[in-house]
């Protein structure tokens, strides 16, 4: 089987961190639950697309790792954004939000790659559904579109790309901003109520 231990080692680790990040992001039972069955329904539908290597499996294995990444970042950004002095874990959370949007934006690209065949062209051969460095070329992609940078080796053909590629690089944008922003203004309420 091509690409059989990159394949294994991206499961295990992704599961790890799926497991790993349940545990760090919630605090309460019945999240912890019901985030924890999305979670296990994700590793069992990544290892079935492993062992039966059904392109079914795999539109299934994107769309619910999609759901529990953006759960991930919804957790995060209401610790960051809270009322609340600025601490060293709020900024560290606001860049874990942010690699996590950029996450979610790669699996957004490669469930739409999935979904509508052409959504995408590339300057070489397109990699087929199935081989690992798919997954790495829209790695690739999400940071040239959310840094504005841009070569045009990958290329959004189709308005749902083209659509997403564009919200990308406004949160690549926006993001930092207004993070800044918040942080900021926490950090002056609190250091003047410090002050007084």
């Amino acid at each position: 089987m091509k690409y059989f231990a990159i394949k294994i080692i991206n499961i295990l680790v992704t599961s790890a961190l799926l497991l790993l990040g349940l545990f760090a992001l919630t605090h309460r039972r019945i999240t912890r639950k019901v985030f924890g069955g999305i979670i296990i329904i994700v590793i069992a539908i990544r290892l079935m697309h492993f062992v039966f290597g059904e392109n079914l499996l795999m539109g299934w294995d994107i769309f619910l790792s999609l759901v529990t990444v953006v759960a991930f970042v919804t957790f995060i950004l209401r610790y960051v954004f809270k009322e609340g002095a600025v601490t060293w874990q709020r900024v560290e959370g606001a860049i874990t939000a942010y690699m996590l949007i950029i996450s979610a934006f790669s699996l957004s690209f490669l469930l739409t790659f999935f979904l509508i065949p052409g959504a995408f062209k590339f300057s070489d051969k397109a990699p087929k559904l199935g081989d690992p460095r798919l997954a790495y070329n829209f790695y690739y992609y999400r940071i040239m579109i959310i840094t504005s940078l841009g070569y045009g080796d990958i290329i959004a053909a189709h308005p749902v790309a083209q659509t997403l590629a564009a919200m990308e690089a406004l949160v690549g944008q926006l993001y930092p901003a207004v993070l800044i922003a918040r942080l900021v203004s926490l950090y002056v309420v609190h250091g003047q109520r410090s002050d007084k």
